[in-house]
């Protein structure tokens, strides 16, 4: 029995002896879980209910956590002065951390900087500041940096926390970055003027050469057709009208595609006869109903200029047929003498989603509103988009007036009969019955010689002289006193409308036929408002120039087209 109880004895012993081994090892686990800062809190049961306990040092993953962070972090007092940094801190400042402790952070930086920083350390005492100040490093480099402050109210003493972030690599990125997006803008810029400059080249050769040559194509095949010697064979009379008739069609091809180039009225005329031209184009062409305000007399101005203004005009129109859905369009201009200002505008839809989505598309060189940005910023000027929903978009560009060119050479103002002598041809004519004297005016010789050729086959006419140029065209008219004038309009050194203007001013008696391969309404309402007296095209002139001629010269003063 006694044996009995003491086995028993042995038994209860050894559990107990089990269970309290198994408290210790979780005691010792736990104890080492503290000690090595795994546990933050202990939550103890008692006659009180759950406690939870802090433990002290549970701050260390966050001690780790600012240690190991690539932004500086630092404690100031009200004064600026470091209570603590990190190691990201003090590798900002070129510094080991323990120096810079103690230290005020005013230390590293200029005066104009110290400013700026007092007076965040002045604000975060009271709310939470933000700003960039430089720093001055132990070797002397200057590190822009991003500070944000905080203030701490702990235990009644007032700090300030403070992150530092590096912009210096930033700041150079960005800075470098821009310097990449200058180079690009020039570039595109000077892509664009490229552009332009070949679309011209390309059109003024299409003007100047080919619609030249076929112009004095089809007025050897009109003279062909015309001599009677060599029109006996019907067969031969067909095949000359019908090459006359294919010559005119690849002239007016010709002269499209020189159009759609670079519009010549942009250059002879100005920047408001050209938008009136392609406004009414757009017009007949898609049938939306567009006006044009442009107050008379409106400036010229310099050609890189008129030709971005235009281009925007062109792509805004194109906009609104193709986005907007609007049934009418507006093209005003204005100028102040500082600065125009050209809209364009509609009664659409407004710019929605769907354009912005396609908003890559705007983005192609010379092309949607990123171009028309493009082509005005070039010239230091800028473009203005407004739309509203149902209410339609409003397109403004605004360029500044820096300089523009005289048209009209003054010295033909103050002197009109400067150069050769004038002669009193007239008197001459009525006394003595001499033949009609015509001066020719034409920068090309094949067509000036295909000109004498159709004048001198007339016995009623003769060709008294021949003008390569504007200027020279002004002043042989001033000086020979010509019964007519054939006038090319698009001339070199002086424009044929400048002159036509100064010929009508200083000998309104001499009759002027203004001669153009350009035949739109815009550029002949412009010659016969200029005081023109006839207009012909060259695409016509092998069948009708020696008829207007004569014409003209029989004629009261008044115009005529053909």
């Amino acid at each position: 029995m006694p044996e009995k109880s003491v086995s028993k004895a042995r038994k209860s012993a050894a559990k107990q002896i089990k269970k309290l081994r198994t408290r210790v090892h979780e005691l010792e686990k736990t104890f080492l879980a503290i000690q090595r800062g795994k546990v933050d809190a202990v939550v103890v049961n008692g006659v009180e209910g759950d406690q939870v306990f802090t433990l002290q040092g549970a701050e260390h993953p966050y001690r780790v956590l600012v240690e190991t962070m690539n932004e500086g972090a630092a404690t100031l007092d009200e004064q600026g002065t470091v209570l603590y940094a990190n190691t990201s801190f003090g590798m900002i400042l070129g510094i080991p951390t323990e120096k810079v402790i103690g230290n005020s952070l005013q230390k590293y930086l200029e005066p104009q900087e110290q400013i700026k920083l007092n007076n965040l350390i002045h604000e975060s005492l009271k709310d939470e500041s933000h700003g960039e100040v430089i720093l001055t490093t132990s070797d002397g480099k200057r590190r822009l940096v991003r500070i944000s402050l905080s203030p701490i109210h702990e235990l009644g003493v007032r700090t300030i926390c403070v992150i530092v972030a590096d912009m210096t690599e930033l700041s150079g990125a960005n800075e470098a970055l821009k310097a990449n997006e200058d180079i690009l803008r020039n570039l595109s810029g000077r892509l664009l003027r490229l552009q332009d400059e070949e679309r011209r080249r390309i059109s003024r050769d299409l003007h100047d050469v080919t619609g030249q040559k076929l112009a004095v194509l089809s007025m050897n095949l009109s003279s062909a057709l015309k001599n009677k010697a060599a029109t006996k064979n019907e067969e031969m009379n067909r095949l000359l009208a019908e090459s006359i008739g294919l010559s005119n069609d690849v002239n007016k091809e010709i002269r499209t595609l020189s159009y759609l180039l670079h519009p010549p009225l942009l250059d002879e005329l100005g920047l408001a006869s050209a938008i009136e031209w392609y406004a009414q184009g757009f017009e007949n062409r898609t049938g939306i109903r567009t006006t044009v305000e442009i107050p008379t007399g409106f400036v010229r101005l310099a050609p890189d200029a008129e030709v971005a203004l235009f281009r925007v005009v062109q792509e805004s129109l194109v906009n609104v047929h193709r986005y907007s859905g609007s049934a009418t369009a507006h093209v005003r201009a204005q100028c102040d003498g500082a600065e125009v200002r050209l809209q364009i505008g509609d009664a659409g839809i407004g710019i929605g989603k769907e354009l912005k989505a396609a908003a890559p598309m705007a983005t192609a060189l010379g092309v949607g509103i990123q171009g028309m940005k493009e082509r005005l910023r070039q010239l230091s000027g800028r473009l203005e988009i407004t739309s509203m929903p149902g209410r339609g978009t409003h397109v403004t560009a605004i360029l500044p007036i820096c300089s523009h060119e005289a048209q009209v050479l003054t010295e033909y103002v103050e002197s009109p009969n400067q150069g050769a002598e004038s002669i009193d041809v007239e008197t001459a004519v009525e006394q003595n019955g001499w033949r009609k004297r015509i001066l020719i005016a034409d920068d090309h010789d094949v067509l000036r010689r295909g000109i004498r050729t159709m004048i001198e086959s007339d016995p009623g006419l003769e060709v008294c002289g021949e003008a390569v140029d504007g200027k020279d065209a002004l002043e042989k008219t001033l000086a020979q006193m010509p019964d007519l004038v054939i006038l090319d309009i698009n001339m070199p050194v002086m424009n044929g409308l400048d002159v036509l203007r100064q010929i009508v001013r200083h000998r309104p008696k001499i009759k002027v036929l203004a001669f153009s391969v350009h035949d739109s309404k815009q550029i002949v309402d412009e010659i016969l408002a200029a005081g023109a007296h006839g207009y012909l095209s060259k695409a016509t002139a092998g069948q009708h120039l020696v008829h207007e001629v004569r014409a003209l010269l029989n004629s009261p003063l008044h115009s005529v087209i053909a």
